[in-house]
């Protein structure tokens, strides 16, 4: 109340002070996260700067429009002038990207670029890296270690389905074109998601995001001899890893229902 007064007296309550105010809390909290998008720079406006930053707009505008004046803008930064060198909307796609390792003949399975940089994530590393995340499974089932016990079972129905006594039916392998297939239809329901190649085992996607056009650049590719899929995330400038580690989590939660799982540190798989 005291310092709403204080602004009031300045301003005045009916001019168009009031506006300009929030306008330019605004515009501060705006400045405040874009310094966060920098390279090395802090996590973005929280704890006590946000509650002070809070507090000057409810002054600002008043108990019924604090609410408003203090949410996260829903309006686009993209086309602020000289905002593209803050965000990096503007930085081109990096050459490197794509399948290396796939030998002469393109018999091999292959694998993705190395991280190069921080912010960086990727399963295609050692477990002890920085950027390390495991790969996903579309057929966990088939990564299950197998026991004796399971190993004689296992040739006891081979032998009844040799003599025609087994007439337990079980389900089809999914094939790597369903698990491809699967995910073309998630990624084309995702928000910001451009599928910029759909090739045999292998997707290129771009993120842009819709309040700072920043751009993060997504490979996954499909194992050639093992139900798994490896990725890479990277974002074309910045340094902080946070987005590309939940985005890569949400998209595998999307595929869940579908049977899609983490295969885990512990598996040791990477292509």
């Amino acid at each position: 109340t005291r310092v709403r007064t204080r602004l009031w007296s300045v301003v005045g309550p009916r001019s168009r002070g009031r506006a300009l105010v929030r306008a330019g809390l605004k515009m501060v909290w705006i400045l405040v996260n874009l310094v966060s998008l920098l390279p090395g720079a802090g996590p973005q406006l929280c704890g006590r700067r946000a509650a002070l930053l809070g507090a000057a707009a409810f002054a600002a505008g008043g108990s019924r429009n604090a609410r408003a004046d203090t949410a996260v803008p829903t309006f686009t930064l993209k086309g602020i002038p000289g905002i593209a060198a803050i965000t990096g909307s503007d930085a081109p796609r990096p050459g490197e990207l794509g399948v290396i390792a796939k030998g002469a003949d393109g018999s091999k399975s292959g694998r993705l670029q190395f991280c190069d940089k921080k912010g960086c994530i990727t399963s295609f590393g050692l477990p002890e890296d920085e950027g390390y995340i495991p790969p996903w499974t579309y057929a966990p089932e088939e990564l299950r270690t197998t026991s004796v016990n399971d190993a004689r079972r296992a040739a006891l129905r081979a032998q009844l389905a040799a003599e025609g006594g087994d007439s337990v039916s079980r389900p089809a392998r999914k094939t790597l074109e369903t698990a491809q297939g699967e995910m073309r239809t998630m990624l084309a329901s995702v928000d910001g998601c451009l599928i910029v190649k759909d090739e045999p085992r292998y997707f290129l996607l771009e993120f842009e995001d819709p309040i700072s056009g920043a751009k993060d650049d997504v490979e996954f590719l499909f194992s050639l001899n093992s139900p798994v899929v490896g990725y890479r995330s990277a974002p074309r400038t910045g340094a902080d890893d946070k987005r590309q580690r939940e985005r890569i989590r949400d998209l595998r939660k999307r595929l869940e229902p579908k049977g899609w799982k983490s295969v885990g540190r512990a598996a040791g798989v990477n292509s």
